[in-house]
């Protein structure tokens, strides 16, 4: 699968839509530009958003800390910023 990344001036961004409360988690497929993902976890308590980084950075293969949501925390519809290079 590829993953519709786009280049930014510091690193990369990434459109996700997230389906919480799964039976399992993991990529579901991409639809135009937007990267879809299943979550096990409840949108509470930021839980959904600590489990979609983990899932990304196990995808990406970067570290945690290099991912950022900066749009959409409370939706279901995210920007990631992944910052550096990817390898």
């Amino acid at each position: 699968m590829e993953i519709p990344l786009s280049k930014d001036r510091d690193g990369f961004l990434l459109k996700v839509n997230v389906k919480t409360g799964a039976k399992n988690s993991g990529a579901e497929g991409v639809e135009g530009d937007v990267l879809k993902l299943k979550l096990k976890a409840q949108p509470h308590n930021g839980l959904a958003n600590k489990e979609l980084i983990e899932i990304l950075s196990e995808i990406l293969n970067v570290p945690k800390s290099k991912i950022e949501i900066i749009k959409g925390k409370t939706s279901r519809n995210k920007l990631i910023k992944i910052k550096g290079e990817l390898d």
